[in-house]
Formats: C-alpha cells, structure tokens, sequence
C-alpha cells in the first residue's frame, strides 16, 4: 500500500517528479503523467506533459482504467498520439500492484528510464528493450508509421528518410526509401510523383539537418513534426519543369542546379555536404 501524504509533502513531490523527467528525458519529450487531473504534474519545463489518463482533448479522462487491459489499450492510444515517455508518481505507484498485468507488460516491453519509489518511475514507451516480443514491439518506425496513417490520405505517396520502407508499409500507401536527402535527388522525385506526396524525416536519421528545411521552403509544408521521431512535409506545389528544362543559354543556372529551384544557397550547401557524406539514394538518380 502507498501511504498518504500530506499537501506540503506533495508539493514537494511534484517539484521532485518535475527535476526528475528533466533529467531523464530530452528536451521538448511528449510525457504523459498518471496525475488525476493536476495541472502540476504535467508542467515539466522544456517538455510537453500531457495527463494520463486523458480524453480526445488531452484534458484529464475523470476515471481509472477498468482494468489492466483497458489501461494498455489507454497507454497504446497515448502513443499513436505521439507520447514517449509514461510517468507515475510515486503517488500512483499503487497501478503497478492494482493492475497486475499492465506492470507486467509495461516490464517487458518498455524500458526504465528513471526510478525512484520516493518519487516517480519513468517508461520509455518508444525506445523499447531489444528483447522485447518482435510482434509486440511499438519502436519508432511503428509510431511513425502510426502517425501516417492518421495524417495522410489513402493512394498518397510517401518518401523517407531514416526508416525502411517495409517498416511504413501500408496497403493504403506507396513508401519509397531513400538514404540520404540530395535535394536534386529529392526533387526529381518529388517532379515525377501523381498524386498527393508526402516527404517523411527521421529525427535521427541523414536529413536532421538544420540546412534542409530551408531547401524544402516554397514547395511543402510542415504538417506534423514529433521531437525525437520524426518531420512530415506535404508537396504543396511540383518544381517547375520549364525551369529544369531551360538550358544555361536562358539565364539559368547549369542543368542539374538547385539555386533557384529549391532554395537557392541553403540547396546547394546541403546538396554538397551530402554528397561530401557519401550519401545517394537507394536507386541512383540519372543525373
């Protein structure tokens, strides 16, 4: 059983669950925080708390989980919508003896990232153990893969960056992979695609570049961005084949430049910092 505490003793365990999650999570993490409703709880400086349970506002739901599976079934929800990490206060630690099989779950297949039965114990519900059940497994490319579906329409083509196609796989959609974002590269397959396209970055992956986004500008637009997961842009308009077509004699640039197209300078550094790297796309680009 937990005991009780009194209202000075909880202030200060708030303050210890905040200085806790700043320190075990990275900065501008999506938390979700077993807080019946506190608003202390869930203000966590540099991160986004949300309560857990919660409604399809993001406001405190009002009630439990009926039970463990109701509670894994909430956690999984959660998840879709972009949390990462799950915390109890140590007010809260009585779900782990409550719910049986939800603290089973949660040991097999989410890692520890902090714990302290003073104060609070921390899941990352993202990056899960490397021996946790394949099927069962809900790692980035899932969360991902989750968040397409709920943002894109079906018969969309998606490029990505960072995750394997068959990781994003769906019958309602065409993934491509691609290793490294060349802008040329980008470009001529964003030009040849019908239909709504839709470019996808993994936050760790060869684009989490500061220099890219620039390049896009014009072109796409940002419709969904999930720290430490990933950036998804939408092409709002196709590079202008007149202007690729045109010849140096024109005015333009030499066949093959990206200075006007996309961006202009921040194009060509990033094209050449790439390219310095080494990267190139799964299948070679005819330049």
């Amino acid at each position: 059983m937990i005991r009780r505490i009194g209202p000075e003793e909880y202030e200060e365990l708030c303050r210890h669950v905040g200085a806790v999650l700043r320190d075990a999570t990275p900065e501008a993490a999506v938390v979700a925080v077993v807080s019946k409703g506190d608003p202390r709880l869930v203000e966590i400086e540099g991160r986004e708390g949300r309560h857990f349970p919660s409604d399809a506002e993001g406001k405190y739901a009002g009630y439990y989980p009926r039970t463990s599976e109701e509670a894994i079934s909430m956690i999984e929800a959660a998840r879709r919508a972009g949390v990462e990490y799950l915390c109890l206060p140590a007010s809260a630690l009585w779900w782990l003896d409550h719910y049986q099989a939800l603290a089973a779950w949660l040991g097999a297949r989410c890692r520890v990232v902090a714990e302290d039965p003073e104060t609070c114990v921390v899941y990352d519900l993202v990056r899960v153990p490397s021996d946790a059940p394949g099927e069962e497994r809900f790692g980035a490319a899932a969360q991902a893969a989750a968040l397409l579906d709920s943002l894109i329409p079906p018969g969309a083509t998606v490029y990505a960056v960072g995750f394997a196609a068959e990781e994003l796989a769906s019958p309602e959609r065409t993934v491509t992979a691609i290793e490294g974002p060349a802008v040329i590269g980008l470009r001529r397959r964003l030009e040849a695609a019908a239909g709504p396209t839709f470019l996808l970055l993994a936050a760790d992956g060869p684009a989490a570049d500061t220099e890219l986004e620039p390049a896009l500008a014009g072109w796409t637009r940002k419709i969904a961005q999930r720290k430490n997961l990933c950036d998804i842009f939408e092409v709002t308009r196709r590079p202008d084949r007149s202007r690729l077509a045109r010849s140096p004699g024109n005015g333009d640039a030499a066949g093959g430049s990206t200075s006007q197209a996309l961006g202009g300078e921040a194009a060509d550094k990033l094209t050449n910092r790439l390219e310095r790297l080494g990267f190139s796309g799964r299948k070679a680009d005819p330049f």
